[in-house]
Order: structure tokens, then sequence, then C-alpha cells
């Protein structure tokens, strides 16, 4: 049986693989509530199921699934691990792997929380700084919605967390896990969410000094904490987002590759100008 999971193939099969292709996804979510119609694990489905169609498209490998991040939702089966641990995690991943002979690294996050994102890009950049074994290694952030012009106009509509689009990728891809009993925050509530996805968050603080460090906890109001219009949903708009994330991100990684191995043998480099600002002051 053919299969593009490092963890299903062996040390012989692995290592055959690797005559092919020196390019790796590394897919990360986490256990986190999706409502009352979505699994804890929606985010993990997504980033496996968006893994294995590129895999397939790409020729490529993919690592176990990371399946710890930060959420910073607090209600019931959501794990929260703080970004640090978890970008310090990808980066040795990235490092043990890199060691063995991979060249081209594709994160592939299931879940969007920004401030796990945020982390994880500089995190890894100053991973790629301090470790010059890393400078011939590619290393992609590749989140489904930047490359599905559909999911991105969803947002656009303020639909967000377990809402239309994540439903309907659920419906899609194993419509068995979801629920009919689609349940909302009271109408107040789901509206602010709908308006500011973060406005599940209680921020609070003993003075107005911006020196201060925040104290960040979860609304009390937030019971269910979807974010946008699950009602919507349908196994075809799952379909066509799938459709345009294999096709666009395939045709972009493709391409970054391409360019990657081209500057490998040149040695040549695009120098970007990070002299525009001084960043101490935006602190």
């Amino acid at each position: 049986m053919k299969t593009d999971e490092m963890r299903l193939l062996t040390v012989a099969e692995i290592r055959r693989r690797m005559t092919e292709t020196n390019t790796v996804i590394i897919p990360y979510a986490l256990s986190e509530q999706h409502g009352h119609h979505l699994p804890l694990d929606t985010d993990i489905r997504n980033a496996e199921y968006a893994a294995r169609g590129l895999a397939e498209r790409l020729g490529c490998l993919i690592a176990p699934t990371l399946n710890y991040t930060f959420s910073g939702g607090m209600l019931p089966g959501t794990i929260n691990v703080k970004p640090n641990t978890f970008s310090n995690m990808i980066g040795e991943i990235i490092e043990s792997l890199s060691r063995q002979g991979f060249r081209n690294f594709i994160i592939l996050p299931g879940h969007g929380g920004s401030e796990s994102m945020f982390h994880l890009k500089e995190s890894l950049r100053i991973l790629k700084w301090l470790n010059p074994s890393l400078r011939d290694d590619l290393i992609l952030m590749l989140p489904l919605w930047d490359f599905s012009p559909t999911w991105t106009a969803l947002f656009e509509q303020r639909d967000y967390h377990a809402a239309q689009a994540e439903t309907s990728l659920m419906l899609h891809w194993c419509p068995e896990v979801v629920r009919t009993d689609i349940a909302m925050d009271e109408p107040e509530v789901a509206e602010r969410l709908r308006s500011n996805p973060d406005s599940y968050q209680q921020l609070e603080s003993f003075t107005a000094l911006k020196q201060e460090i925040i104290q960040t906890s979860q609304r009390e109001d937030v019971k269910v904490g979807v974010m946008g219009y699950p009602e919507k949903a349908s196994a075809e708009l799952g379909a066509k987002i799938e459709s345009e994330f294999l096709e666009n991100a395939s045709r972009a990684v493709a391409e970054a590759i391409r360019q990657a191995d081209a500057a490998r043998r040149s040695g040549e480099r695009i120098v970007h100008d990070g002299a525009t600002e001084l960043k101490i002051l935006s602190l």
C-alpha cells in the first residue's frame, strides 16, 4: 500500500522515498471547542485531510501531525500549550528532519490562532538565524485560507471559527462527525464574535500604561464560541474550498521549491531591507 504518511512507513521505505523527494509537510492543530455541532478534533482533521491531498499532488511525505498548540479558548475539551513551547517543538522537528536530509518544510496549520501563528513565524525566523545549517532549508507556513478565495471571502462576511467554512469542510471530508444540533451563544454575544472574533477575550490591567502586561481570560458570556454562520454550510462548499486550496497551494509550493533549488545551486538570495523602522519603538 502506497502512502505518504511517514508514521506508516518503515526505515527502508523512508530511505527509498527520500531518493524521490526531500520535501515534508508538517501538519499541526489542537483539541479545541467547535461548538455543539463539530468535534474537538476539527482543526486536526483540517490539517490532516489537507496534508494528504497536498502530498499526493507534490509527491512528498507527511510528518506525524502535532496535535498541540495554543488556542486561548477555555471551554471544556480545549487543550492549550504555550506558544513558545509549541514553537520550540516545531523548530526541533525541523532540525531533526533537516539532519536526515530533508530540505523543504511545509508547515500546514489546521488551526488559525493568530497568537500561535505569529509566535511560530518569528520563532522559526530566529531558529534559522541562530542555526546556520538551516540556511539551505526552505520553510513555508501554509494556511489553508491563504489559497482559497472562497474561504477568504467568508472572512470578509464575518464567518470565522466553527462556522460556515469549517463546517462545510467537515461535511465534505467526514460528514459522519457533524452533529445536527447547532447551538449559538446569546444573540448579542454571537453578533459580537462575528464582528470581532477576538472579543471572546477579557482584557484587564491595573493602569493605562502601554508598558503593563495585560491580564487575559475568556469572557464569561461566551458559552459556545461559534463565530459565524454554520447553518449555511454545505458539503459542496467544503469541496470547493478544498479544490481551491489544493490547486493554488500545490502550484505555489512547487514554484517555491523550484526557486529554492535554483538558489541553492547558484548561492544567490533575495536580500530584504530590514532597517525600515526602529522596532523597539513599536513595543
